[in-house]
């Protein structure tokens, strides 16, 4: 009788190590550009609070680990970790530079200036000007996926930016560790760029995927430039699967680059 109590125990508690992550596959489509080189397939694991995300086509590999972001350049064998250490010794050395920058900007003629800033929004993206992203659902339903779905989008200084059609997490088979990767990685750029002295890369760091924002998971999700839609990303399967703690290493042999000597 002992042993079959012991014995159930030990059951109980493997079963209870035993978690599934989420395999998550969207399809981003360039539509400015339709043809099958304008379609880049994005696969993300995520697993007791790590992630993986990966494009293809490309070269690269995003990993999140113990609160360090890895970024890997599979065609270099390399890679570079980022963490708080880094970013603190990057924002040292940084916002000296950005407020040189501003100085600049600030002699400059209005109409240089507008130029400039043209330029370096283009390049850096819409949270150039430092203004607040807002957030909030429409109450439109709609269909993505094959999924019935309610819309929210983000607009920034009243123009959008991007609208998602949005289904509940817990709707969504093996969501749950991707919300809870989400939610940390979302976390940690934020603290990370907490240290620079520029209000938009604030802005953008707060843009990171945080499904809590827009009401859970986006089955579709467009982005707009100039009152556009230039952008499309569409949910092709989600599912729990238990992943090999492996997925989430960096791949042997690969060297660090030092990001700090760059």
């Amino acid at each position: 009788m002992q042993v079959r109590v012991i014995t159930c125990a030990t059951l109980s508690l493997l079963s209870l190590s035993v978690h599934a992550g989420t395999v998550m596959e969207t399809v981003t489509r360039d539509l400015n550009n339709p043809a099958a080189n304008g379609t880049t397939l994005i696969t993300t694991h995520a697993q007791d609070g790590r992630m993986r995300v990966e494009a293809k086509p490309g070269d690269s590999v995003m990993i999140f680990k113990d609160d360090v972001i890895y970024n890997i350049d599979k065609k270099d064998k390399t890679y570079v970790a980022m963490d708080r250490e880094l970013m603190k010794q990057m924002a040292d050395q940084i916002n000296p530079a950005l407020k040189a920058m501003r100085e600049q900007l600030a002699k400059m003629p209005p109409e240089q200036r507008a130029q400039v800033e043209k330029m370096m929004n283009a390049r850096m993206g819409d949270g150039m000007n430092g203004e607040p992203q807002q957030i909030r659902t429409t109450g439109r339903k709609g269909q993505a996926a094959g999924r019935a779905c309610t819309y929210a989008e983000a607009r920034q200084g009243g123009t959008l930016t991007d609208e998602f059609c949005v289904v509940s997490g817990g709707a969504l088979q093996g969501s749950q560790d991707l919300l809870v990767a989400a939610r940390k990685l979302s976390a940690l750029v934020q603290e990370m760029f907490s240290n620079l002295d520029a209000p938009w890369l604030k802005e953008l760091a707060n843009r990171q995927a945080d499904y809590e924002k827009i009401g859970g998971v986006p089955v579709l999700s467009r982005h707009y430039a100039d009152g556009n839609p230039v952008s499309e990303t569409t949910l092709q399967t989600i599912r729990a699967e238990s992943l090999p703690a492996s997925l989430f290493d960096v791949p042997a042999g690969f060297k660090k680059k030092d990001m700090m000597a760059r």
